[in-house]
């Protein structure tokens, strides 16, 4: 097998076949960090190191593991010296999906197919670029070559989605592009909750005094995304929690943390639970899926946030014993109340890859023939790799059923990230295919084409789009 040809990653017969049917699938990317006034306005890229590199805090966080100095990575070296330092840097990275990736992405949309190595980087940097040049490159021509058929940005509840708006009005562009509520800052625990509270205020009319003026203001700004097209939201949360708190409780802590008091932790895992629950319904009432990434511990290294900022790729995964008692009671809750909406969990620790699955299928028993109401979903930022797409589907599959996963995302602020869908797919294929080689499941393409096709998109679209 040669590196990076069309059986790229493809073990065994059987896999090749399923990847057959994978490969021409189309995409239905329900959560990135794409812009949408990006792919509204529509212009080329003028480098390769803005489209390869900017913003992404996967290859700067690599780079600097290979001792490169912040000046080549986020400061004000040239583009020529930041992609020679990126080159040097993924050409040793074997190992890493984003030596892979990058293979993937040069030889899929650039047409280049040789091996990155150290002494290359110059050819690399003019082909890309007269590619880049020659074609007009732009953010649409990367959506349309993929073949996404949606797109599911992350937005701030505030965003008057105003490029949404403009690309629901442009006949010329066949993608859907749908804005996510992400209410990151509705928790006390956020260093602008206080600010946030304030501009919620302003931008929906209403006078907020307590936890229930808090709620009727977020009401608002869903009903405003639901009218916009929106058909998921996403929230972040260190840890997943469940402490029950009344009324006066919840106002008492409103009060604090709106004065820009310091609040316990206690209290504010108690309103945390209190605003997930009212989110859980208000996502239920408006036909919302209701995305949670947590685990993450963010801004570690507090020299180099301070001075760069967030997101910048100072991050590690968390830790939190208690989870299944958490979660278990907080599920229970939305179910006892009638507030469970379809939902997507991703765990950036792969310590509960088995723990999360197994919990989410006490849940799963509904009316309205949603299969998987709630999804173990993919493997997330640091177990976006082989091993960790591989270990999430061996979970997905061990503890409930597999063919019911809605697949693969991108989460990426990058144009380029589509090769990913890809990447899952060709392991995917292999995935299955070995089951076929050691007899594990039939070779039988009237079993397994639905799975692969439903994995790879079907079971994406149908579950976005499925109202209950």
């Amino acid at each position: 097998m040669t590196f990076n040809d069309d059986n790229f990653m493809l073990q065994g017969e059987a896999a090749k076949k399923l990847y057959e049917i994978a490969k021409d699938q189309p995409i239905y990317d329900f959560h990135c960090h794409l812009d949408p006034q990006e792919i509204y306005e529509d212009k080329p890229f003028d480098n390769i190191v803005s489209v390869w590199l900017g913003g992404d805090h996967y290859k700067w966080r690599l780079m600097r593991a290979n001792g490169v100095s912040e000046k080549y990575i986020t400061g004000d070296a040239s583009n020529e010296e930041k992609f020679k330092a990126w080159i040097e840097t993924v050409s040793v990275a074997i190992g890493n999906p984003l030596y892979h990736w990058s293979h993937l992405e040069m030889r899929d949309i650039f047409g280049i197919d040789e091996v990155i190595t150290k002494d290359n980087w110059k050819e690399l940097y003019d082909r890309m670029n007269d590619y880049i040049e020659e074609n007009e490159l732009s953010p649409r021509d990367l959506i349309k070559q993929s073949d996404v058929r949606f797109i599911g940005t992350t937005d701030h509840p505030l965003d008057d989605l105003e490029w949404h708006q403009k690309l629901k009005e442009d006949d010329s562009f066949d993608t859907v592009v749908a804005p996510t509520f992400r209410p990151d800052e509705a928790f006390v625990d956020h260093a602008n909750f206080a600010g946030f509270t304030e501009a919620l205020a302003e931008k929906t009319d209403q006078e907020i005094t307590d936890f229930a003026s808090f709620m009727s203001a977020l009401e608002d700004r869903i009903e405003f995304f639901a009218e916009m097209g929106a058909q998921a939201s996403d929230m972040s949360l260190a840890e997943v929690v469940y402490k029950e708190a009344d009324e006066d409780e919840l106002n008492e802590i409103f009060e604090k943390a709106n004065k820009g008091d310091e609040v316990s932790a206690e209290e504010a895992q108690k309103w945390q639970t209190a605003v997930f629950v009212e989110l859980a319904r208000l996502y239920k009432e408006n036909h919302f899926v209701m995305q949670i990434h947590f685990g993450a511990l963010r801004d570690n290294n507090t020299a180099y946030a301070e001075e760069l900022g967030a997101d910048v790729g100072f991050d590690s995964m968390g830790d939190q014993t208690d989870l299944p008692v958490h979660l278990n009671n907080l599920l229970d809750r939305l179910v006892r109340e009638d507030y469970l909406p379809k939902m997507i969990w991703y765990n950036l620790n792969p310590a509960y890859n088995t723990v999360l699955p197994n919990t989410l299928a006490n849940f799963q028993a509904n009316e309205a023939g949603v299969h998987g109401k709630l999804q173990f979903g993919a493997g997330w930022w640091y177990n976006d790799t082989k091993r960790g797409m591989i270990d999430q589907m061996d979970n997905y599959a061990e503890q409930g059923i597999l063919a019911n996963f809605v697949g693969m995302l991108t989460d990426s602020r990058s144009f380029l990230s589509y090769q990913r869908h890809d990447y899952f797919r060709r392991i995917l294929a292999s995935y299955i295919g070995k089951w076929v080689d050691e007899e594990e499941v039939p070779d039988s393409e009237e079993l397994l084409r639905p799975i692969i096709e439903g994995i790879s998109y079907k079971n994406a679209e149908q579950f976005f789009n499925q109202k209950i």
